[in-house]
């Protein structure tokens, strides 16, 4: 179980919020007492149990499906989350996909297209889409989601994919400050190799010899993620903004 941290009367949206770290975040956010828009696109059935969760502690979210790779479909979420909650506070972009393993000649412009879309247009328009919302507010809190990858050129087949997150640090350090002067701070979060489904299926073959070169000897949990994001979401993170916190055991 991740750390609660004070986050009573917030609204969240959590992007991916149906499986491994995103599941993890929106029950830690609503452990701590944020109100969770529960992201999704395809898989409902994972959505629906980390609402169950949600409601298990007795604490408020719905969950909505939406591309968000699509601004027609993020607008449509954060009206229904407005309408709901009459707030938002808190957007972690944390949707995400390899798409697929491959060298750069086997890298097709559609698979290209997709790690771009999902991994980098997504934060794009999310942080684009609630903007405006962050500003009239004047508060809020931008967390991205963003990759190991990205620091060693995504190593085994995987430069689509850290190309695209190296754009998000990219993208986080310039928004920060573009959002600085109304209060809103944008950081980024960086796991390493996490015991989620995403690792299972993208480096099924390299687990051992990865553990073995992570000084901590272990892979990461989805809770330990979590943590820095519901810390970041906190006001004793308020000046704290344009940084990159890796959670990768010491690799």
């Amino acid at each position: 179980m991740a750390s609660q941290f004070d986050l009573a009367g917030k609204v969240a949206i959590v992007t991916g919020a149906s499986s491994g770290i995103g599941r993890s975040i929106a029950t830690t956010l609503a452990r701590s007492g944020a109100a969770v828009i529960v992201n999704y696109l395809t898989n409902e059935s994972g959505a629906r149990q980390t609402l169950d969760e949600i409601y298990a502690m007795r604490k408020n979210a719905m969950a909505v499906k939406a591309d968000v790779t699509k601004r027609s479909e993020i607008v449509a979420m954060v009206a229904q989350a407005l309408e709901n909650y009459e707030r938002i506070d808190i957007l972690v972009n944390n949707a995400g996909t390899a798409v697929k393993l491959a060298s750069l000649e086997e890298i097709t412009e559609d698979v290209w297209d997709q790690a771009i879309a999902a991994n980098l247009k997504s934060v794009f328009l999310c942080s684009q889409v609630m903007a405006p919302h962050f500003k009239r507010q004047q508060s809020g809190r931008i967390i991205n989601i963003s990759s190991y990858a990205a620091e060693v050129g995504g190593a085994g087949w995987l430069l689509h994919y850290a190309a695209a997150k190296g754009g998000v640090n990219t993208f986080t350090r310039g928004l920060a400050r573009e959002l600085a002067p109304f209060n809103v701070t944008v950081n980024a979060v960086t796991p390493g190799v996490i015991d989620t489904p995403f690792h299972q299926k993208f480096a099924s073959g390299r687990l051992d010899e990865i553990i073995k070169n992570t000084p901590l000897k272990r892979m990461g949990t989805p809770d330990e993620i979590a943590s820095m994001v519901g810390f970041l979401a906190t006001e004793d993170a308020a000046f704290i903004t344009g940084e990159n916190f890796y959670i990768d055991g010491g690799r």
